[in-house]
């Protein structure tokens, strides 16, 4: 899902930077252009969390009849191609709403609620609504399942993600223009965000250990920066916003590239095992032998070897 996530945002939101706030019906039932948007990019990487949670406590990873690795790798195929053929400005047309109402009309009559319809509901609307019903469904019926046997001190482990998804929508609330400025910064930083978050809980899963909600600290200045742009009077220009962004987004990957290559080295080095061949065990001299397998504590040498050592 996340390597259709910037083409998913040019779709949605046209080649024309002014009609990010081009009003349909359902774009102002969900706030504007940018915040379908923001949608678009978030509902994947609920699912994806809501889906690993679930497995964090039942220790089972079940799919849903529609889901990410399948279907919505081939809906996110299909939206590339409809774009290339027809453009993106396809998916800010009328076009498929229009058709179905045509054929509808004749039985149902033009004083209908559906014959209403025509040129309200573009391409796009079909796509963000299709993505948020099915996330609702799917999270709703998981968090029914997990609270029931593990209680409801089991949806605490959500709130990382949880203050993702509200942060997000926040920052794009309060400056709509931010994705065509930044978009792909904003976009690696929200993904950069729920990497972190889901590859821990992935951790804590195998290694059998509690997923420590407190210790999100990369989400810190997401949160922090949007409580200062939804307070009133306080103004943050747009270069020093996207300066910020920038910032915060190298640090972010840079933290997480070193995290993932240390817990990636423990791991091998624990099961003596190399990062992409698990079958060769690894061989002594690849092993330090001054230091405890699975620590960086140097082992204590025995008289003899030190005696010999020094003759």
């Amino acid at each position: 899902a996340m390597a259709m996530v910037p083409g998913s945002v040019e779709i949605l939101l046209g080649e024309d930077n002014e009609n990010i706030q081009n009003k349909s019906i359902v774009c102002e039932l969900f706030g504007g252009d940018a915040m379908m948007a923001c949608m678009l990019v978030l509902c994947p990487m609920v699912a994806f969390y809501v889906s690993t949670w679930e497995q964090y406590y039942t220790g089972k990873l079940i799919l849903p009849p529609f889901n990410g690795p399948t279907e919505g790798l081939l809906l996110g195929a299909t939206l590339s191609i409809v774009s290339f053929l027809y453009g993106s400005m396809f998916w800010q047309s009328t076009s498929l709403v229009d058709a179905a109402i045509a054929k509808l009309s004749p039985q149902l009559g033009q004083e209908s609620f559906i014959a209403g319809l025509d040129g309200c509901v573009r391409n796009m609307d079909l796509i963000v609504v299709a993505s948020v019903v099915g996330l609702v469904q799917e999270v709703t019926l998981k968090a029914v399942f997990v609270t029931r046997t593990y209680g409801l001190q089991a949806l605490r482990t959500l709130v990382p993600n949880a203050l993702l998804s509200i942060s997000t929508m926040a920052i794009v609330r309060m400056d709509p223009s931010i994705l065509l400025r930044i978009p792909r910064t904003m976009l690696h930083l929200t993904s950069g965000l729920f990497v972190e978050q889901v590859t821990q809980l992935m951790l804590d899963h195998m290694v059998e250990e509690n997923f420590e909600v407190r210790r999100r600290f990369v989400m810190i200045p997401q949160v922090g920066i949007a409580v200062m742009m939804m307070m009133e009077g306080m103004h943050i220009s747009t270069q020093a916003l996207d300066t910020f962004f920038l910032v915060y987004t190298t640090g972010l990957w840079v933290y997480l590239t070193f995290k993932v290559r240390l817990q990636v080295y423990e791991i091998c080095d624990v099961l003596g095992i190399y990062c992409f061949d698990i079958v060769t065990p690894k061989s002594k001299t690849d092993m330090n032998a001054n230091e405890i397998l699975g620590t960086t504590i140097p082992a204590r040498r025995s008289a003899s070897s030190e005696s010999k050592k020094v003759k």
